[in-house]
């Protein structure tokens, strides 16, 4: 437990320190943040809720955001603490309020501002607030805490965003991916034991060889989307591995030759380099393959798609070629999200996913060519075995 000396006697808490300034300390402070041009405003221009506390984790301003949820007038929160404001269950268990409690060091909006008290700068966690009432209710926030001093004295502007949303629909998503890729595993174990029971020269071997393909197509679709969700939320983490080039571009030439996309047009292996990077296989196979449909779409029937892989110096240049071009204004949008030529509804997933996974997690360069003399390449660069591969938030 820690000790703080207040003006009235020394309190012990299990993790924050106690003690709060008195009234007329208090007004002094609220004065001098009232005092500061535009920043009531600015504050209450703001959606999310904003704090300034004092020294002591006390409200000493706050915007208009936080007393519309409350439903009251500024007085009410004045020299309170956020998890009072917020019904927080553990606020009534320390001996001092909130950020006192046992819990309470397992809270990231308090240790938010309590290391942006000692480091003199931004902070910022998520939390999960217990409240009170109703029993077992909760809130999910992200806290921001940033140290700044004022006329000698110091404060922090505290801003707490609701994520609970966010967070409950990450939950839905991993039950989703969860249920649905056991579904899908299953009808392609099934198929394959069904397979395995009939003679190889059955009329049914061939149906079932196409529901075959048909099933892991599935199972590999519902992979993509749950790799583009974790990526757009950053919660996908690469398998950084040995990957044999050759292999994986023939792999991609097979799978997608048996694409509908792919009827009535070629996928062809140009000039590879044949040799082995560090990276992860899976998604460098989904850059690719949105590479690949993306330019089978793009040709009319007859035409070839090429597939490349060319060494140079310690990176390796994987790209997708088609006879093609692109107009001006789509390539002025190509890897924005909800850009699609496809529709006005933002289908525009493909050339988005290109760009998030292939730089953001695999740590490499995407990039383009459009004109009319040499069609569309779209590439990206990968170094043979780096040794940070990506930045991953």
């Amino acid at each position: 437990m820690s000790t703080e000396l207040t003006s009235a006697s020394p309190v012990a808490t299990y993790f924050a320190p106690a003690g709060r300034d008195q009234p007329d300390e208090l007004a002094h402070k609220q004065y001098l943040v009232a005092a500061v041009p535009l920043l009531q405003r600015t504050i209450d221009a703001m959606s999310d809720i904003v704090l300034i506390l004092n020294g002591r984790r006390q409200v000493v301003a706050a915007n208009r955001r936080l007393l519309e949820l409350l439903e009251c007038e500024p007085e009410a929160v004045m020299g309170r603490r956020l998890g009072e404001l917020l019904g927080c269950k553990n606020a009534a268990a320390g001996p001092d309020g909130c950020g006192t409690a046992p819990d309470c060091s397992l809270c990231g909006a308090v240790n938010a501002i309590l290391e942006s008290q000692q480091v003199d700068d931004q902070v910022t966690r998520e939390c999960r607030v217990s409240l009170a009432d109703p029993i077992g209710a909760a809130l999910d926030l992200k806290v921001s805490a940033t140290a700044v001093g004022m006329d000698g004295e110091r404060f922090t502007i505290c801003v707490a965003k609701d994520i609970s949303d966010q967070k409950r629909l990450g939950v839905l998503a991993r039950l989703f991916f969860h249920d649905v890729m056991n579904t899908a595993g299953s009808i392609q174990g099934c198929t394959e034991l069904l397979r395995e029971r009939l003679p190889g020269d059955s009329a049914e071997d061939e149906d079932l060889a196409e529901l075959a393909h048909l099933a892991e197509d599935l199972v590999e679709e519902i992979r993509a989307q749950r790799d583009l969700t974790y990526a757009e939320n950053g919660e996908l983490e690469p398998d950084l591995r040995p990957v044999a080039t050759l292999e994986l571009l023939q792999h991609l030439q097979r799978t997608f030759a048996r694409h509908p996309v792919a009827r009535n047009r070629t996928i062809s292996l140009g000039e590879t380099w044949v040799g082995s990077i560090v990276t992860d296989a899976r998604l460098l196979g989904r850059v690719l393959g949105n590479m690949i449909k993306n330019a089978l779409e793009a040709i009319p029937k007859g035409q070839i798609v090429t597939l490349r892989c060319v060494e140079r110096g310690d990176e390796v240049v994987f790209s997708v070629h088609n006879p093609g071009v692109m107009p001006d204004e789509v390539q002025r949008q190509v890897f924005q999200r909800s850009f699609s030529t496809k529709s006005k509804s933002g289908r525009g997933i493909g050339t988005h996913s290109i760009k998030l996974l292939g730089e953001r997690y695999l740590g490499g360069k995407v990039g383009f060519t459009s004109d009319p003399a040499d069609g569309t390449t779209f590439s990206i660069g990968l170094k043979k075995a780096p040794s940070e591969q990506a930045e991953h938030r």
